[in-house]
């Protein structure tokens, strides 16, 4: 592991020395996904060294961490010297401008992309299904972009997945919909003809360690296995059987969302804060197909997912009830 150094951009910091281990660098490992990767990571005898921008005192305790953030081009440097591999998990769902997706999402893929070439060091890219439909938003397009950097910088090892809905037990991009479900509701876009796939967060983590640590090359959908994915309808009658009480589908029509997007965008622009609701999520929310396989993904690396929706929205639920956050 790299030594201890001076506190202050680009400086990295390590826990008590131990046997030496592989090291696979992380970015956004204080997130939602991060932190599960770096969890899956350590339980597969990985070293972690983690990109943050400010001290997480959980984080110092389990990794090795370089303080920085995904613009700080020595920081960038400091996390890749020495590693055998990069998972880039860090980016933005929400931005105050298409010029800032591109900002957080694409340009820090392109260097980290660039420095992993150099050292001969492969890359794994957390991206996101929007990817394959770049004209529905500015997000989308920046998780694109992300890809087509990586994929024109000569002589990069990388891969890439692209995640479904992602749920699981610390997410808060889905609580509010538990908590509506839990409330014997559940708000969904207008028609009712849209279909998604999903995957649980404890398995797309471990999918990620295995593109990280082999040698499996492109960009990878994922998802649970379910053929065909899930109706808005199947989601309820999931958390129903859970809850043992009917969950009821709310159909939302698409102009009182663009109303409640145009909203956001107004209080973004007076607040300066990224909006909740962009006019882009609305499109992408209503797009009747977020259905992926992970068949290819399986075939390249083995990986297979355990935790069907069922399962993984009863486990999602008791972790909510515990914590107090239903």
């Amino acid at each position: 592991m790299r030594p201890a150094a001076s506190a202050g951009e680009g400086a990295v910091s390590a826990p008590a020395a131990g046997t030496a281990r592989p090291t696979v660098a992380l970015t956004g490992a204080s997130g939602f996904i991060g932190r599960r990767i770096a969890a899956t990571l350590g339980r597969e005898g990985y070293a972690v060294r983690a990109l943050i921008r400010r001290p997480d005192a959980e984080l110092a305790a389990q990794v090795e961490t370089v303080r920085g953030d995904l613009a700080d081009e020595a920081a960038l440097v400091a996390l890749v010297d020495g590693v055998s591999a990069v998972v880039h998990c860090a980016g933005a769902v929400r931005a105050r401008s298409a010029a800032e997706f591109f900002e957080i999402n694409a340009q820090p893929a392109e260097m980290l992309g660039r420095l992993c070439a150099a050292r001969g060091v492969r890359l794994a890219l957390v991206s996101s299904l929007a990817a394959r439909a770049p004209t529905l938003s500015a997000y989308a397009a920046s998780k694109r972009e992300a890809e087509k950097a990586l994929d024109a910088v000569n002589g990069l090892d990388w891969c890439a997945v692209r995640p479904p809905l992602v749920y699981g037990p610390g997410d808060r991009a889905t609580l509010p919909l538990f908590r509506a479900m839990r409330r014997g509701w559940l708000p969904v876009p207008a028609g009712g003809g849209g279909r998604f796939s999903a995957i649980h967060a404890d398995d797309l983590s471990e999918a990620i360690v295995r593109l990280a640590s082999g040698m499996a090359q492109g960009v990878f959908d994922i998802a649970d296995g379910r053929e065909g994915g899930y109706s808005w309808r199947d989601m309820a009658a999931v958390a129903a059987a859970h809850l043992k009480r009917p969950v009821r589908c709310v159909p939302v029509p698409r102009p009182a969302m663009q109303a409640v997007a145009a909203v956001n965008m107004l209080l973004s622009r007076l607040t300066g804060a990224a909006p909740m609701v962009s006019s882009g999520k609305v499109r992408e929310l209503y797009h009747i197909d977020w259905v992926c396989s992970g068949e290819n993904l399986q075939h390249a690396t083995g990986w297979q997912p355990r935790l069907p929706l069922a399962e993984g929205v009863a486990q999602t639920f008791r972790w909510y009830g515990t914590q107090g956050w239903l």
